[in-house]
């Protein structure tokens, strides 16, 4: 297995260096956008399931709730913006323990903000619906939406932000299928929960979280058992200030 791996990790690194500019590009830019592309469905979808069988109060519901999942989306940017660079430059330099610390420490920012989130969000998620806006008749649906949709803020930092960090091995095509996966699933189980079972609102959300957990379990699996470049250690789970500095601070210069 590691002679396996190394060869999938030099095999890598010669196309990063050596491909030609456009050729590079095509591979690794169109999964990149597709996977950016396949977060945004999410939302879509949930919203023509809910238009059709809940009607605009449950849309309107959804929409109150986005500027949230903007915040969380934003925060697994950040991490996995942050966390890519610095993986990209400590793979450059052949700096694979400091690449290990990057991917443990992202991991760790990302679950780290995600219960924080979910906490703050769960302990009066109607006082942050009223602050952005949700009117009394709005309310309820929101309020539906946004206490499932909570419950899975860990999975969606972690698929938005560690997909990001196996993008930058140059391994876009793996980044780009656990993206697909979540969305293919999201639409399945939207037609399951809302369609079949008729739970409306609270259905979509169950969808959206159900389908992310498994995009987060399709990159834990990918870097256990796939050959990543990166090896997960326990110990690079402990958090180190000088490496999460180093993250939000080129999270959120980008």
């Amino acid at each position: 297995n590691y002679g396996v791996n190394n060869y999938m990790h030099d095999e890598r690194q010669q196309m990063l260096a050596n491909e030609r500019i456009g050729k590079l590009l095509w591979k690794l830019a169109l999964p990149a956008g597709i996977g950016m592309f396949v977060m945004a469905l999410y939302n879509l979808v949930d919203t023509i399931f809910i238009g059709q069988i809940v009607g605009s109060l449950g849309i309107a519901g959804l929409t109150i709730v986005f500027p949230i999942q903007i915040l969380v989306m934003g925060m697994g940017m950040v991490i996995g913006i942050g966390g890519a660079s610095l993986i990209s430059r400590s793979l450059g330099a052949r700096d694979f323990e400091k690449a290990e610390r990057t991917l443990g420490n992202a991991v760790f920012l990302a679950v780290t903000l995600g219960i924080l989130i979910t906490i703050v969000g769960l302990s009066n998620s109607s006082f942050w619906l009223r602050l952005i806006g949700a009117s009394e008749t709005i309310l309820p649906y929101a309020k539906d939406y946004l206490d499932i949709i909570l419950l899975g803020t860990v999975f969606r930092i972690f698929a938005m932000g560690i997909s990001q960090l196996v993008r930058a091995e140059g391994n876009a095509r793996v980044a780009m299928i656990s993206m697909l996966i979540g969305a293919i699933l999201n639409i399945l189980l939207d037609a399951v929960f809302i369609l079949a079972l008729g739970m409306g609102i609270k259905g979509a959300a169950i969808a959206t979280v159900l389908s992310q957990a498994l995009t987060a379990l399709y990159i834990i699996h990918y870097y256990l058992f796939q050959g990543s470049s990166v090896k997960v250690h326990m110990k690079n789970f402990v958090p180190k200030v000088i490496v999460i500095r180093e993250i939000m601070i080129i999270g959120f210069g980008s």
